[in-house]
This record gives C-alpha cells, sequence and structure tokens, in this order.
C-alpha cells in the first residue's frame, strides 16, 4: 500500500508482508535521518537459529576469570561462577554464602567497600583496580551493579613489576593523535586498525562499516602477511541478531581470551533476589553465542576483542580483531581502547562531515558550470551533456538520459531509449515532486528487472510539468561494482554445521541480498539534484528576476551553513584535543581519566544531539538542563519531587548552548558526588528568568551534607566559573554557601536564538608556509583572543612554557582592541571570529602599532579574510599549543 512506502536514507524500503505494486505512489524525503537501521557486527550469526537467544542471559561465562554476584549490603556472595582455588588459591571448593573479605586481602575489600557506596546507576562500572594477592598472584578486579546484585569480575594478571608496565593513557593519546592526521575518512580507518593492532598485537584488526541497509564491509585491515585478506569483504544484515546489536551499543568493548574454552556456569543459576537469571550485559567474562564461537572456529580464530563505532547512538561501525592463538588484554588495556574507539567515534563523524563538505563544494562549483553553459546553449539538454563538466561530473553515476520537451538524449551507459521513456513516465503518473530517489528500482518497478545491470538505482528530478521534462541518473546492481576479495563461493573452513559459518558463504549470502540493487544515492547527493533542478526551473520557466532572488538566498544560507559546518568540526576537535590533555593532567588514574572524560564527552555529546535537532541554530534550555539531569532523576516518586525546573521557554545558541552543558554537567557531578544529589533528602532548584539585557539562571542546592570552604579549584570549579563567563561574556558566581552549594549565571540576551540576527559567513583556507629558524621566545609578549575557553587555557600552557607572557587571553572584540591599544605586545594570536563578531577590528590596532599577528580559525581563510589582511600567517584549526608556539618562532624570525 501507498502509505506503507517509506524513503530511508534515500533508499525506498517496503515491508516483506506487504511490497508495493506498479503504480504506487511515490513519497521522498530529501536528507533524511534513517528511522530505522539494521547494522552488521563483528559476529556471523544464522538468524533462524538466534533470533530467540537470549545472548544477556547467558547462564555461563568464559572460566580465565571468576564472577562473585554478592548482596550490596552484606557482600555475601549470592551466585558464583568460574574455578576460585586457581585464580585465588581459595581452598574450600564451595563459594556460596561466603564473605568476600574471606577472599581477598583487606585493603582491597575496603576499596570494594568504598565503591559499594558511590551513587551510579545500575550496570555503571563503579571501580577498576589492580591487587595483590598474599601469595603474590595480581588480579584485575572490575565490580559494577546489576538488578542481581554487585558483580565483582576477577581476571588474572601477568605478575610484572608496575615500572614495566606501560601507561595506557599516553599509549592512547599517540593512538588518536595519529587518526586525527588522517586526511581522509579511509586514511583514518586504516589508521585505526593500524593502530589498534601495534598497540595490542592481534593478528588481524579490521574496521567494518555498515550500510543503510543494514550490510556491512570491510573497509580497513592491517594483518600479518602470512593471513588472506578480507579486505572489500561484504556481509548481509542477516548475519547479526537484534539483540547482539543491543549488546554492542551498550558495551564499547567485547573480549574472547581464549575460544576454545568450556563455558563455566553461574550457580545458582537464578538469583536469589530477582528470581530470574542475572542480566550480564555489561560483564566482560558474559559467555559467547556457541554459534559465534564456531563461525571464529571456521575462521582459524582463538582469541578476539571487538570495539563498537557509535554515531548519533547508532553503531556506525566496529573494529574487530583476532588472533590465531589464545591472547589475554589486561583490563588497563582494554580500558584505553575503549577511550580510544569512544573518541575515534567522534573523529570519524568529523572526518565525514568534512568530507560530506567538500562533496557539496565541488557539486556547487560544477552547477556553477553548468548553469553558465546552459544560459548561452539553446539547447537545454545539449548543454547539460555535451561539455565538461557534464551531469555525469556532476552527481556520480554509470550514465544519465534526458527526456526534455519530448526529445531523448544520453551519456555514459543507461537502459535503451523505449525502456528510459517508458520509466520516466510511470514516475510522471506518480507525480512526486522534486527529486526521486531509487537504490533497488525493480522491487517497486518490476519492468527495471530487465536492465539490473545498467539500471537498478536511479535518480530521477522533474524539471517541469508540462511537458513532462526529466533528467534520470542511473547505477547498475550493486555486484557489478563490488571488488571481489577472492572466490566468495569458497568458504575458508568448514563446521559442525557444514561450510555455512564462514566469510566466503556470508559472502555469497550477501549476494543474494542485493540482487537488484545499487549503490545509494547520499544525501548530499540527493540536495545537489534538489540545487540543481532550482536552477534549470529558472532556465526553462524564464522566471529570472523570481528565481535569482531564491538563489541568492539560498546560496547565502547555503554558504553560512556550509562555514558554520567546517568551523564547527575544527573547533570540535580542538576542544576535544584540549579537554583530554586538561582531563588527563586531573586524572589520579586511567579509570578516573576514562570515567571523568567519558562524562564529560557525554555532557558535550547531548548538547550536540539537541542542536542538531535544530540544524545548529539554537537549543531548548529546558531540554538541556533535563537531559543533564536524567542520569540522576531515578524512577521512584521520591526522586521525582527533589528537582524544580522552571523558566520561560529560551533557545540558546550552540556556542551558549555548548557551554553552558558542560558546566552544568560539572555541577550535577559534584552534586551527585558530595552535595545535595548524594543523599535522598537533598533538593535541588534550578530556574532562569529575563533581567533587563540579560538572561539569569539560578542553581541552588539544599538538604544536603554541609558544604566545607573551598581552598583550591579543580578543573570543573574553572569549567563552571571561568569558562562559562569566558564563552557567553556573562557574569558567573560560585557561592560555596554551607547550607548549599549555588550558582548563578547572568547571560547576555545576545547569546538568546534570534533567527534575524544571523549573518552570512564566507568559508576559506590557507596554508602556512614557509620555515623559520628557531629564535628565543623566552620575555616575548604575546596577545591571544580566543574565546573557546578550552584553546585559551592550552595556549595559555604551550606559550607559557616556552616562557612567553601572555596578555589576556581576550574573547571578545572590545576586551582585545583595549589591550591591542594599551599594552606592550610582541605578537598577537587572533581568533578570527569570536562568538559570530569578526576580530578585524584588533587587527587594525595592531597594524597601527606594527604588532605583527597571527589569525587561527577553523574556516576557510583565504576568502573570510579581507584583501588587506591576506597573505599574512594564518594557523588553521584544529591545532596543538606546540604548533602555536612553531608559527611564533617563525613569526618572529620574519621580522628580525
Amino acid at each position: 500500500p501507498a502509505e506503507k512506502i517509506s524513503v530511508i536514507h534515500n533508499s525506498l524500503v517496503f515491508p516483506a508482508a506487504a511490497p508495493p505494486t506498479t503504480g504506487a505512489a511515490l513519497r521522498t524525503q530529501h536528507g533524511a535521518t534513517p528511522a530505522t537501521t539494521v547494522l552488521l557486527n563483528v559476529a556471523m550469526f544464522r538468524p533462524e537459529k538466534n533470533q530467540r537467544e537470549l545472548i544477556h542471559l547467558a547462564g555461563s561465562i568464559q572460566p580465565h576469570g571468576l564472577l562473585l554476584v554478592l548482596d550490596p549490603d552484606t557482600l555475601t556472595i549470592l551466585q558464583a561462577a568460574g574455578d576460585a582455588g586457581r585464580l585465588l588459591g581459595w581452598p574450600d571448593g564451595r563459594l556460596l554464602g561466603a564473605q568476600l573479605g574471606q577472599l581477598l586481602p583487606p585493603e582491597t575489600l575496603a576499596a570494594i567497600i568504598a565503591a559499594r557506596e558511590d551513587d551510579e546507576p545500575p550496570s555503571r562500572i563503579h571501580m577498576a583496580l589492580e591487587a595483590t594477592l598474599p601469595d603474590g598472584r595480581v588480579i584485575d578486579l572490575i565490580l559494577h551493579r546489576g538488578a542481581a546484585g554487585l558483580m565483582l569480575e576477577i581476571e588474572p594478571l601477568a605478575a610484572a613489576p608496575a615500572t614495566a608496565r606501560p601507561s595506557p593513557l599516553p599509549i592512547v593519546q599517540a593512538m588518536v593523535s595519529r587518526v586525527a592526521a588522517a586526511r581522509s575518512l579511509a586514511e583514518a580507518c586504516q589508521t585505526a586498525a593500524d593502530e589498534v593492532r601495534r598497540v595490542t598485537g592481534f593478528d588481524r584488526v579490521m574496521v567494518y562499516r555498515f550500510q543503510p541497509d543494514g550490510s556491512g564491509a570491510v573497509v580497513a585491515e592491517a594483518r600479518d602477511a602470512d593471513l588472506s585478506a578480507f579486505l572489500g569483504l561484504h556481509y548481509p544484515a542477516s548475519d547479526v541478531p537484534r539483540q547482539a546489536r543491543e549488546l554492542y551499543l551498550r558495551s564499547w568493548l567485547r573480549l574472547i581470551p581464549d575460544t576454545g574454552y568450556v563455558p563455566a556456569p553461574i550457580e545458582p543459576a537464578l538469583s536469589p533476589l530477582t528470581g530470574a537469571p542475572p542480566d550480564l550485559s555489561h560483564c566482560g567474562l558474559r559467555s559467547v553465542s556457541p554459534l559465534h564461537l564456531e563461525y571464529l572456529a571456521n575462521m582459524g580464530v582463538r582469541a578476539s576483542m571487538s570495539l563498537s563505532i557509535v554515531r548519533d547512538g547508532q553503531l556506525w561501525g566496529m573494529i574487530a580483531c583476532h588472533h590465531r592463538t589464545p591472547r589475554q588484554v589486561p583490563y588497563a588495556m582494554r580500558s584505553a581502547c575503549e577511550v580510544f574507539a569512544q573518541m575515534i567515534s567522534l573523529q570519524f563523524e568529523a572526518q565525514e562531515q568534512a568530507e560530506n563538505f567538500a562533496a557539496t563544494t565541488r557539486q556547487r562549483k560544477i552547477q556553477e558550470a553548468l548553469v553558465q553553459v546552459m544560459a548561452r546553449e539553446a539547447d537545454l539538454a545539449l548543454g547539460l551533456i555535451k561539455y565538461r563538466p557534464n551531469l555525469l561530473d556532476f552527481i556520480a553515476s554509470e550514465g544519465v538520459a534526458l527526456v526534455i520537451e519530448g526529445r531523448y538524449s544520453a551519456i555514459g551507459r543507461t537502459p535503451e531509449e523505449p525502456a528510459v521513456r517508458a520509466l520516466a513516465a510511470w514516475l510522471a503518473e506518480q507525480k512526486p515532486e522534486g527529486v526521486v530517489a531509487l537504490d533497488r528500482l525493480p522491487e517497486l518497478y518490476p519492468p527495471a528487472r530487465d536492465f539490473v545491470e545498467v539500471g537498478s538505482g536511479v535518480l530521477a528530478l522533474a524539471v517541469s510539468r508540462d511537458p513532462r521534462d526529466t533528467i534520470l541518473w542511473f547505477r547498475p546492481e550493486v555486484l557489478q561494482t563490488v571488488t571481489w576479495a577472492g572466490n566468495p563461493n569458497k568458504p575458508v573452513e568448514s563446521g559442525p554445521e557444514g561450510a555455512r559459518l564462514s566469510p566466503r558463504r556470508s559472502f555469497a549470502a550477501w549476494q543474494e541480498t542485493v540482487r537488484g540493487r545499487s549503490r545509494p544515492w547520499t544525501a548530499v547527493e540527493v540536495e545537489s539534484a534538489a540545487a540543481l533542478r532550482v536552477s534549470l526551473l529558472e532556465v526553462v520557466l524564464r522566471r529570472l528576476d523570481e528565481v535569482a532572488r531564491e538563489r541568492a538566498n539560498a546560496k547565502e544560507r547555503q554558504d553560512f551553513l556550509m562555514a558554520e559546518l567546517d568551523h564547527r568540526v575544527k573547533n570540535t576537535l580542538a576542544n576535544i584535543q584540549a579537554l583530554v590533555r586538561h582531563s588527563s593532567g586531573g586524572a589520579a588514574s586511567l579509570e578516573g581519566f576514562v570515567v571523568e572524560f567519558g562524562r564529560r564527552l557525554q555532557a558535550m555529546a547531548k548538547a550536540h544531539s539537541l542542536l542538531a535537532h535544530s540544524r545548529w541554530e539554537g537549543a531548548d534550555l529546558r531540554a538541556l538542563i533535563e537531559e543533564e539531569l536524567r542520569a540522576h532523576r531515578g524512577e521512584t516518586p521520591g526522586n521525582l519531587t527533589r528537582f524544580q525546573v522552571g523558566g520561560p521557554e529560551l533557545r540558546l545558541k550552540p556556542k551558549a548552548a555548548l557551554a553552558l552543558s558542560l558546566a552544568l554537567h560539572e555541577l550535577a557531578t559534584n552534586a551527585a558526588k558530595y552535595g545535595a544529589l548524594s543523599v535522598p533528602e537533598g533538593q535541588l532548584r534550578i530556574d532562569w528568568r529575563l533581567s533587563g539585557e540579560r538572561m539569569v539562571l539560578d542553581w541552588v542546592e539544599s538538604h544536603g551534607p554541609p558544604v566545607p570552604p573551598q581552598r583550591r579549584r579543580g578543573f570543573g570549579s574553572t569549567v563552571i566559573e571561568r569558562g562559562l563567563a569566558y564563552e557567553i561574556g556573562g557574569l558567573v558566581t560560585l557561592d560555596f554557601d554551607p547550607a548549599g552549594l549555588r550558582c548563578r549565571v547572568e547571560m547576555p540576551l545576545r547569546q538568546i536564538v534570534d533567527a534575524s540576527a544571523l549573518l552570512p559567513l564566507v568559508s576559506a583556507q590557507a596554508a602556512i608556509a614557509g620555515a623559520a629558524r628557531p629564535r628565543q621566545l623566552a620575555g616575548r609578549r604575546v596577545l591571544v583572543v580566543e574565546d573557546a575557553l578550552l584553546v585559551a587555557m592550552e595556549l595559555e600552557g604551550a606559550l607559557a612554557d616556552v616562557g612567553i607572557e601572555v596578555v589576556g587571553p581576550a574573547a571578545s572584540v572590545d576586551g582585545a582592541v583595549a589591550l591591542a591599544r594599551t599594552e606592550r605586545l610582541d605578537a598577537a594570536l587572533l581568533d578570527i571570529d569570536l562568538d559570530g563578531t569578526p576580530v578585524f577590528p584588533v587587527a587594525e590596532a595592531l597594524l597601527a602599532r606594527a604588532v605583527p599577528f597571527v589569525f587561527t580559525t577553523g574556516y576557510e581563510a583565504a576568502t573570510i579574510l579581507p584583501q588587506r589582511f591576506r597573505g599574512g600567517p594564518v594557523l588553521p584549526k584544529p591545532f596543538t599549543g606546540a604548533q602555536a608556539v612553531e608559527v611564533l618562532r617563525r613569526l618572529f624570525a620574519a621580522e628580525a
């Protein structure tokens, strides 16, 4: 039925039970976010045997470790799995009913008791530490909370002096920096595979990427030279059941040290607290599906580890590690790999956005060239295909056909003319508006089965209604364009159930699922086709003045959005780099860094998600607060009354929203650990109001533990007081009242969204060229103008390390101009955009005093800079403090 037809990621998808019939109406949705995404994962399963398999209720563990389920109040062992005698030297064969203190040293027990009191949500890791037993054995302990009680996982750790164990934190920082240096998404994926293999030592590391239809492909691979290549292999979506995908979303990392293990059952099978099997979703020792183990055995794999790559709450892909012999990875190194996976998830997203931006820019240039040709060419169709660039250059396809004013023309590989005319007539009957994007045409239009090798997918745009002028781009069946990785019909190795559980056979299954389908049309391609349609209407309908105004407005908005996207991507990377350094500097351990950094990253991600829903025009203040408090509300009626949140409906501009979200995260985290939210009777009130030219927000805690006086300011307090005020241009006051912490934020109204105030921005970029000899920097005075606090703090630290005296930093044009006119300065670093205001008045003041300066920017500087400033040094974002120091060395050397 027509109402069942929808476009998902520009691909028409029909319910299997009710396929559409020929002539059904079409609906299109340009740039739509997939409503449902089916994703491939590392494990390969047979869905008919696995759809009802409750993986998270496995009832057993991998026997290399020990699982103890403890009573939360008494730490009595309620359930257990594993060999306590082998791992802990426990002489008694029975663990149930024993006290945890009988198994572990007193100092370790004390740490567990302290972690037990932490008020974390269920299933979150509370504690991870190394412990040494009296007999000298070293173990890893991981504690988390579940409905069945406290779950304590214990794993053996190879004994070695603490000094001999490399610190994972520098390792993960080096891994992330190498991926960040990649020039494309494909290079970033390959670098990620290389880095994971380098630090973990697995024989093979692969990066899988999932396609919009749920299938997946190996897009990067690092392996031993004697292993066969899996690069380029594709797998059907049906290889992974829904419950397996959900577990990979809940847990970033999965390790199987030895696929040949015999599962250790949990005894008793049912929890004394819940009467049901314990939920092992967050348990690293959880046993694995037998079918997955069989699949790995057929590949000759004895150990595996997988890392999830998540984007917008969905699995974007995975990093899969395989080894031919058993291989254990210590928890500390696994934590480092988990942080790496979280960070490259953001980096991959930024890289993909940058590539989409580049593709949009390229297609817009081609469109402008086509418009110029059409303006002087009498024959519209001839103007679109005769010259270069043409329609084939505009959108990647095998061929393009045009039916203009009843005349047919084509370029490249297309179906025969009668077939194209029949398809165009059928599309006209559906009366679609704008652009139609189909990647499985034969399922909707049966006659297309006769030309699947050239036209399994079509992108069609209607130029006019009467006569029905149409342009159609064609793509062949995807099987025609795949690079085969070996013989896809030859299994690697047969198993107990035959050859079906192998990558080669899975590849063959994928072939069957993609018959009659083409490579999907991307959102960028659909939007570009829609933009071209506007240009064609200008020529065909001769509405030159009206369309010219529409195109000018559209171009202005498009320029702004593209410039903002480019700026945002680079600023995000710069802030992530700075956040890593500041979080790691205050962390006492890797586990502390993982937890604190992960929470701050999640706070940024929540604000990003809210902004994405409004196309980065603003975020609702109430939604921003509710998102940050969600993890602390709980589900009981008493918890719900602890919070009072109220104020007028307001939307904050993106920069203010991001800064406030990080400050709210720090306030909420502090309240949950030490303040009002750390005790059941605690209360929290958050309200906001408009007062004159400002918005005032109050955070008030009460009925919590007494607040001690603050003798020093940590990173969290800095983010709240200095960071928020710095980035919003307002005033932030922290009052450590013994009765409860109070925070007041006064924000200027310019941080509130006003759509009429949006100004167009022009995007450009220039490279730093020319080498310079080193020069002494100590004693130099450098003005820093930067409106992002984390970046400004990194610049302060880097410049101070080489003896430079920082003037400022300044976050506003007025403040920076005052410093530029009055302070003794040797140079300046100027962020081009200060919360939407150009920095050029500061540059003019410096020029008047002959003070050299360097622009820093996330924009393309070549066109955003006025003519008088072009040719000078520019430091593109994201950059490091060391890079800023180097550009200053070059600047001073050039002045010498």
